[in-house]
């Protein structure tokens, strides 16, 4: 049977009130894996990051987390199709379109050495709305992430640069990640 993983990233600023870093944000992750109509794993979480945090990094950390899911789960040698509705990720995973930005080519290049131990991988790029499933992982993230005030609050005083003792950097600070295998 098939494998198919759907992946998706979302990203959510922060206010500059909260944190005047530039580009300082949440990036929440979802993905889904199939065998035919069963779904056979799937994930979600998130990564805080005090500057230069966008949806395309986001989307790579999604396709990077679902990759690793796929590889853990010992399925190298078979045909998946990869879906998602960043057309930009796809392109560049397909080797259609460069990437430019110094802040995606590392994710990139993690992709690109996770997807090489794959015997086929068919890349597909769809529209938003037919990736829903994936979607909906993402924004669990974020609520999940929301959620817990104190654990919100110390996530963004970590980050924020007026704060004595915060980094605002590019790290990815990890805040939630959770992996299902069915």
């Amino acid at each position: 049977m098939t494998l198919t993983l759907y992946f998706d990233g979302l990203f959510m600023g922060i206010p500059k009130k909260n944190c005047p870093a530039h580009g300082a944000g949440f990036m929440c992750y979802g993905w889904i894996a199939w065998r035919g109509s069963r779904i056979i794993a799937r994930g979600h979480g998130g990564y805080l990051r005090g500057r230069d945090a966008s949806s395309n990094i986001a989307e790579y950390l999604a396709l990077i987390e679902g990759l690793e899911a796929l590889r853990d789960m010992g399925v190298e040698g078979e045909t998946i199709h990869i879906i998602g509705d960043a057309k930009s990720v796809i392109e560049q995973m397909e080797g259609v379109a460069s990437v430019h930005s110094d802040q995606i080519r590392p994710l990139y290049e993690k992709a690109q050495r996770i997807a090489a131990g794959f015997a086929h991988l068919d890349w597909r790029w769809i529209p938003r709305k037919h990736n829903r499933e994936a979607d909906a992982l993402t924004r669990r993230a974020l609520r999940q992430i929301r959620s817990n005030p104190n654990s919100y609050s110390a996530a963004l005083k970590a980050i924020n640069p007026a704060l004595p003792g915060s980094h605002p950097t590019r790290k990815f600070w990890p805040v939630l990640d959770l992996r299902i295998y069915c």
